[in-house]
């Protein structure tokens, strides 16, 4: 339940190459939404304000103050107290720095957190869309060796191959911290069915796939999920 001042849940604490990955629903009774809402701050007010869908504001309400509890509970601190910042291209940080880092999304109703100590880290999730116009998306955003292999597969295997590239692709492009500036066409990453998660080729940047670790995240059925790491593969611990 959220609450002002230090949390009443015990400290939570993490080790150098674990990813602690949180999922959680966003919808929230009106109590309950009133009571993260007095978490935010004023920059994320008036942001929950601009948008005008209700559903859409409820969301990111209970997504920040999620993202203000949990990380809290790892600094022993008042989640309204944390101040966050922004990077260039909009990835979230703790303004007073330190070790730890996260990095959050949502989809579909549902939320990943993820969170780490001492290296760049990104999530991606995706509600599954069987309308979605994959093909056209694919040549837009894939590089040419992505797209020769999705289309190299049957029919009926391409859209789960599309998603596991996109959720891949997109999570490291939130770890770098750089998302859909960096151009999409520029990396390759895994996609075929049985291949492990990989940063495979960066043209621009050939030694990025040597630092980086990819995975799939388990979520329910009708999402995927993707994480990538600087560094090498962690132990990832699911969290409720």
């Amino acid at each position: 339940m959220a609450c002002r001042g230090k949390s009443v849940t015990p400290p939570l604490s993490i080790t150098p190459g674990e990813v602690h990955v949180w999922r959680t629903h966003l919808t929230r009774d009106t109590d309950t939404l009133i009571l993260l809402k007095s978490l935010l701050s004023p920059d994320e007010l008036a942001r929950a304000d601009r948008l005008r869908d209700q559903g859409k504001r409820e969301e990111f309400i209970a997504c920040r103050g999620f993202l203000r509890e949990t990380v809290a509970r790892y600094l022993d601190k008042d989640p309204a107290a944390l101040r966050f910042e922004t990077g260039e291209q909009g990835k979230p940080r703790l303004a007073d720095g330190g070790p730890l880092r996260f990095n959050i999304s949502h989809s579909g109703g549902l939320c990943l957190l993820a969170v780490t100590v001492g290296c760049d880290v990104g999530i991606d999730l995706e509600q599954r869309r069987d309308d979605l116009p994959y093909r056209d998306m694919a040549r837009r955003y894939f590089s040419p060796r992505e797209r020769d292999e999705l289309f190299s597969l049957p029919d009926g295997e391409q859209l789960d191959a599309f998603y596991r590239c996109w959720t891949r692709k997109e999570s490291w492009l939130k770890g770098c911290g750089t998302g859909f500036t960096q151009s999409s066409d520029s990396f390759d990453v895994s996609l075929l069915p049985g291949h492990p998660p990989a940063l495979i080729a960066h043209r621009a940047l050939p030694g990025e796939p040597a630092r980086w670790s990819l995975a799939d995240i388990a979520v329910p059925d009708g999402y995927c999920a993707s994480l990538a790491i600087a560094g090498d593969r962690p132990v990832v611990r699911y969290l409720p």
